[in-house]
């Protein structure tokens, strides 16, 4: 018998303790020797030398009369087969054949179990593509058939507040109003969700003018701003060309969502929103926005939640604030649809800042500057906020606008104390504070000293140190209280 480099007899072979089935054969086929695997796997046992290699592939080396002799060649092409084993059944292997005239060895390496859990795998991506299919039409239906009812409420109740009401009931069918905006908002962020997931979301490219978009998406969102006593200022780049082309409704809706969100998470301070252009080639324009709030922000940890779906950094964010958590999954997904990708810097109790770039197209034969420019100006200037500069610079220490700014925050403050709003009325002080932070000591000293009895809704001392302070104000400041 021919011989291998190793030795095969003996309770040590090294081919015994191999993990794939070893087999030498002749130049006939026949197996001249099995390693211990081999004999156990194929059930022939001491008697697998002598076998034929046709029994163990016999549907691929069947012989019939007159065939050519066995060849070692026939099975170096063989990469995948299945084998037999003595009783009839077989099992899937990859097999490679080493020849060299002297040897003929054969390797086979049993891959049921891998074929069965590749099987498994094609089953549950089967299984899963249909349970996503299903539940994606289960989401359009339901969907749809919820805005309906929405609709109709909110239709009926917009042809109350027109044929008019009493007051009481105006305020009434303004709560039931707002709640119908929110619904549909919760509605649509489902179906784009829906159709994102399914792939069946599309970008168009439609010409639109950038800066009439930005003042209409703050415009949209000022009652909101003005009701929780912020300030926001928006600066864009003037070389901005003003029509672009791309995707306006969606692009919107991305700023929008980040606009919401910082209006959403911040009490006191301000909001800004950045728009530069960064990169121009040809008529290619790729956008950079910073949206940045002075709210909650979020800690390093919390960052990575942020932007999956369903979720929000702590439960306790969705019952204080409401939301799905659908609305920076939405926002993400958008902004790589349109080429670009979406950061966020934030430190908690600091505030956050949103960025993200969009690859958009310049409109042919259209100018830079008109009336979107002019819209932003006036933005600006109705909040106090013309000129240049940030809002930390506009609204420092000693500035006018620092002095008005008090003023209106202690106009406010007064209100709320005076009705028992207790948590607006500490919004304000908090507000305050950071507004006379690089005053005098004593003035910092009285600040402080009504937010503390602001928070503990003691009335007769938060009204003493609000007089207290206002002395300080007017006669430092030279601030003129109504």
């Amino acid at each position: 018998m021919e011989r291998l480099p190793f030795q095969y007899e003996g309770p040590s072979c090294p081919a015994d303790a191999a993990l794939e089935i070893i087999l030498q054969f002749d130049s006939s086929g026949t197996i001249r020797y099995g390693n211990r695997l081999a004999r156990e796997s194929l059930g022939y046992g001491d008697g697998l030398p002598g076998v034929s290699l046709s029994c163990l592939f016999p549907a691929d080396l069947h012989q019939e009369g007159g065939a050519a002799p066995f060849s070692a060649s026939q099975l170096q092409s063989m990469k995948q087969a299945m084998m037999y084993r003595k009783n009839g059944t077989c099992f899937p292997v990859h097999m490679s054949v080493y020849s060299n005239g002297q040897q003929n060895l054969l390797f086979a390496v049993n891959v049921a179990a891998q074929v069965e859990t590749e099987r498994k795998l094609a089953r549950m991506k089967e299984e899963a593509e249909d349970t996503l299919k299903v539940r994606n039409e289960f989401v359009a239906n339901v969907t749809h058939e919820l805005r309906t009812p929405v609709n109709g409420i909110k239709g009926h109740v917009t042809s109350l507040l027109d044929a008019g009401v009493a007051k009481e009931q105006k305020r009434t069918l303004d709560i039931i109003a707002r709640c119908c905006d929110n619904m549909s908002a919760i509605i649509n962020n489902i179906l784009d969700f829906s159709k994102l997931e399914a792939g069946k979301f599309t970008i168009e490219q439609k010409e639109f003018n950038v800066y009439e978009m930005v003042s209409h998406t703050v415009e949209t969102n000022i009652t909101a701003i003005d009701a929780k006593g912020l300030h926001i200022m928006v600066n864009m780049d003037k070389g901005i060309p003003e029509y672009l082309i791309g995707d306006e409704l969606r692009l919107t809706q991305i700023l929008n969502n980040l606009l919401s969100n910082a209006v959403k998470f911040t009490s006191v301070g301000y909001i800004s929103i950045e728009v530069t252009k960064t990169l121009q080639f040809d008529d290619e324009v790729e956008l950079f926005f910073v949206v940045s709030d002075t709210g909650i922000g979020i800690s390093q940890e919390e960052k990575d939640k942020l932007f999956k779906s369903f979720s929000q950094v702590d439960a306790s964010i969705t019952r204080k604030y409401g939301g799905t958590g659908l609305g920076l999954a939405i926002t993400k997904q958008l902004v790589e649809l349109m080429h670009g990708n979406i950061h966020l810097d934030s430190e908690k109790g600091k505030g956050s800042s949103f960025s993200f770039s969009v690859r958009l197209h310049q409109a042919q034969g259209k100018g830079t500057e008109g009336k979107g420019h002019e819209m932003l100006e006036y933005l600006n200037r109705s909040q106090g906020l013309a000129g240049n500069g940030s809002l930390e610079e506009i609204f420092q220490f000693g500035t006018p606008e620092n002095g008005e700014e008090i003023r209106s925050k202690m106009e406010k403050l007064i209100l709320c104390m005076e009705v028992g709003a207790w948590d607006k009325a500490e919004a304000f002080t908090h507000n305050l504070k950071s507004l006379v932070g690089q005053g005098p000591k004593d003035m910092k000293r009285a600040a402080f000293r009504l937010e503390m009895n602001v928070r503990k809704e003691d009335l007769s001392k938060s009204m003493e140190q609000y007089n207290n302070l206002k002395s300080l104000l007017e006669g430092q400041l030279g601030i003129v209280f109504e």
